[in-house]
């Protein structure tokens, strides 16, 4: 007998849906927390309110808002919350009715309307009980634990189940990543496009014919290692990654006429890119270019490191013009020192608590001072790179020789001549008694302290004071016209478990280079290790390279970055060996083409399903058009050329940077601007870079000495002659159809000078390819 299935009576379904209806009830309370003022609600009020409303001396209408029993005591106008009763809290409905912030300043979300309303149903609760002083606040426990300011985590790389390929640690954390959100790694990249993407990233130069032939005839893994190794070693390695560093530290060659010469710039430039190839550890590069003069035993050639800080921006100061105006320029200097150097080592902005305290981050205004501290009692200065006190021998003996020659040239015509000679020959003798009057100098800096003074009614006089140090104290909302409280030379609080003591030697700058490898190490080594990925890869782990605070992204990898940093710290800093472990590992040499899923759930490649294509920056560009066409020079080092000068053929490293006035080219392909710390290229594509490449000098300059050649060439075919036009160009051989369309262009007259200018302007056409510039 056939038995019916069972069929449960209509009330017991609604009797088991009712229950499952109360299991999940609590699950969907769990998901929407109670809002606390230390988590969600502090945040919200520090970065629009606080600066009225707390951080000031006297608060506006006597309203603190940085806790909780003081807006409930409230101000002039009574309670700001009433908790449990938001329509009754004044902050409730003047914040929700557009009343405050005041017209201008970032307002709230309508979903952060919402929360505070929440928190002040909810009770206006707090985590814990509050600080009896309103200053024990100014930093939180949920500051000091956001997750750029934590010790570095030991984590281990994840076991990936399958047959994924894995070259070493870095593919397990990444392998693990695609696998969580359904997708496989793309596939390996082609000989041809691997070395070229691995030739550019580590020496900035695209590989010779030869070079891509050998690897395509031995793709092993091994040739593969052989090639990172060889392009590791060499001299143009430290070119390529000096010119990632020189962005971020606002490198210059020349300066407007009312700043500090910038004459021996090139040495600070040719010193970095030694260290890069030396493989210097990077405590030790940090250390000489912050503090190398106070640093015993510095060998003299690295003082030269000191450009860091010898080649800042200076400002015009008119001394006709109240010390009030001057002391505004002055600070403005210290500023943008602070800003290049905390953005550079920390990734934060500490540059925004000039005026205050930091609106996101946990960084205050006497943060802030106890760095400008520093800046104030550090003078930019030109040195021979010797040691200290032969150098002063020196620069005095220079001064004599100056007055000397000011004296020659201040002689009138009827001068008699033996006037002249005789200031000629003390010349020869101080010359002679100092032969190192012409050795090498510098654009340094020194301990000395500056004083803006007045000088008469009206004017102004700076009065510098080597060797004397003074303590700044906070210039309430950034006037240095209205002193505060005086405060030491220190570090960030933030990353003190100490608090922070105050700074000893001299300035300061040798004690915040200890301190950044110190109290702050697993930042700055997480600074650095995204600054490398991000050139290598094409995005940093953190996408905001120079912002780690909470205005940032967070890193879409954590304990990969956290697995990296602690490598680099493992194995002495060295820079090679962490981009060796890069570029060695199976995500580098991944295709950049992906799959259809690939591009529907990564689109911009965070998750690194693919290798991202990027347009080369434009240093690598030319370097790359004058590279294939086998003009680019192998001279390393030496002063800065014009770029546009056609005997230029020198790596675009050595071009003049002029701040204030960048040279249209380089301005053009979205050259950083050298007034300020740069923290990445943002690639533009333009109509005028299309015309560049049409009617530029250097395109023109190139195609007509390559076409000429080519044409010059009468016995050999067309055919033979496009397909060394391609491989010598572009490293590979060309299509039927661009050998057709080749042929029929250059063949289209049998008129020697027609020809020519066809070849020319077939290598033109060749050398505007998106292939030369773009990186798959």
């Amino acid at each position: 007998m056939r038995r019916e299935p069972f069929r449960p009576p209509l009330f017991a379904l609604l009797l088991l849906l009712s229950l499952v209806l109360d299991c999940l009830a609590p699950h969907a309370a769990a998901e929407a927390p109670t809002p606390t003022f230390e988590d969600q609600i502090r945040p919200l009020l520090k970065a629009r309110c606080f600066n009225c409303h707390g951080d000031s001396d006297t608060p506006e209408g006597s309203l603190d808002v940085r806790l909780v029993r003081l807006m409930t005591a409230g101000g002039d106008s009574g309670p700001a919350i009433v908790p449990g009763k938001r329509e009754e809290s004044p902050l409730y409905v003047r914040i929700r009715d557009h009343e405050m912030p005041p017209e201008g300043a970032p307002g709230f979300t309508p979903a952060q309307v919402e929360l505070i309303g929440k928190w002040i149903d909810a009770g206006a609760g707090t985590r814990r009980p509050e600080p009896a002083e309103v200053s024990a606040s100014l930093i939180t426990e949920e500051d000091r634990a956001f997750w750029s300011f934590q010790p570095l985590r030991r984590v281990t790389p994840p076991a990936v189940p399958g047959e994924t390929r894995i070259e070493g640690p870095i593919d397990r954390f990444i392998v693990d990543s695609l696998q969580r959100a359904g997708l496989p790694p793309a596939p390996q990249a082609d000989p041809r496009t691997l070395l070229r993407r691995l030739s550019f990233v580590l020496t900035g130069l695209p590989p010779s014919t030869e070079e891509i032939d050998a690897f395509r005839a031995d793709p092993s893994r091994e040739a593969y290692v052989r090639q990172v190794d060889r392009l590791l070693a060499s001299p143009h390695f430290g070119e390529r990654w000096a010119r990632v560093w020189l962005d971020l530290v606002r490198y210059v060659d020349q300066v407007p006429a009312y700043g500090t010469s910038a004459v021996h710039a090139w040495r600070y430039r040719d010193w970095v890119i030694r260290a890069f190839n030396e493989d210097r550890p990077y405590d030790e590069f940090v250390r000489l270019q912050l503090a190398a003069d106070r640093i015993p035993e510095t060998d003299p050639q690295d003082l030269a490191a000191l450009g860091l800080l010898g080649l800042s921006p200076a400002y015009w100061k008119e001394l006709k013009l109240a010390p009030d105006v001057i002391k505004v320029t002055v600070a403005d200097e210290w500023d943008e020192r602070i800003d290049m150097v905390s953005r550079t080592f920390l990734g934060l902005s500490v540059a925004c608590a000039r005026c205050h305290h930091h609106k996101f981050d946990p960084i205050t205004i006497e943060d802030y001072y106890a760095f400008a501290g520093i800046m104030a009692n550090t003078q930019i200065v030109d040195r021979p790179l010797m040691p200290r006190e032969r150098a002063e021998i020196v620069l005095k003996a220079k001064a004599e020789v100056a007055a000397l020659e000011a004296k020659i040239a201040a002689l009138k015509k009827e001068s008699p001549p033996e006037e002249a000679a005789a200031l000629r020959d003390q010349i020869a003798a101080l010359r002679t008694a100092r032969p190192d009057l012409d050795a090498p100098m510098a654009h340094m800096v020194e301990d000395a302290s500056l004083e803006v003074a007045p000088e008469g009614d009206d004017a102004t006089q700076l009065i510098v004071r080597r060797g004397e140090m003074r303590d700044l104290p906070v210039f309430r909302r950034g006037n240095p016209s209205d002193p505060g409280s005086i405060v030491s030379r220190r570090f960030l609080t933030v990353l003190c478990a100490d608090g922070g003591k105050p700074f000893a030697d001299g300035s300061g700058r040798r004690d915040l280079a200890d301190a950044l490898f110190r109290d702050s190490q697993a930042l700055t080594a997480r600074v650095l290790v995204n600054r490398l990925w991000a050139q290598v890869f094409g995005q940093g782990l953190v996408r905001t390279t120079s912002d780690f605070g909470q205005q940032g992204e967070r890193p879409t990898h954590p304990e990969l970055l956290d697995f990296l940093a602690a490598r680099l710290i493992a194995e002495n800093w060295s820079v090679k060996r962490l981009l060796r472990e890069m570029v060695l590992s199976a995500t580098f040499q991944q295709a950049s083409r992906g799959s259809a899923a690939s591009l529907e759930r990564d689109p911009a490649a965070q998750l690194l399903s693919r290798m991202p294509r990027r347009k080369l920056d434009v240093e690598l560009w030319r370097d790359g058009l004058l590279a294939a066409t086998g003009r680019l020079s192998d001279r390393l080092y030496g002063p800065a050329d014009d770029v546009d000068t056609p005997a230029n053929v020198r790596r675009t490293l050595y071009s003049k940077v002029v701040r204030e006035d960048l040279h249209v080219m380089l301005r053009l392909f979205d050259f950083p601007e050298a007034s300020a710390h740069n923290p990445c290229r943002e690639p533009t594509t333009t109509p005028l870079q299309q015309l560049y490449v049409l009617n530029g000098p250097l395109l023109k300059q190139l195609s007509t000495a390559f076409g000429t050649e080519l044409a010059s060439r009468d016995g050999v075919p067309t055919r033979e002659r496009i397909d060394v036009c391609y491989k010598t160009l572009l490293q590979r051989a060309p299509t039927d159809s661009e050998v057709a369309r080749g042929i029929a262009f250059l063949e289209a007259s049998a008129e020697p000078a027609v020809r020519q200018r066809a070849w020319q302007d077939y290598v033109h056409v060749l050398l505007s390819l998106n292939e030369f510039m773009f990186l798959d």
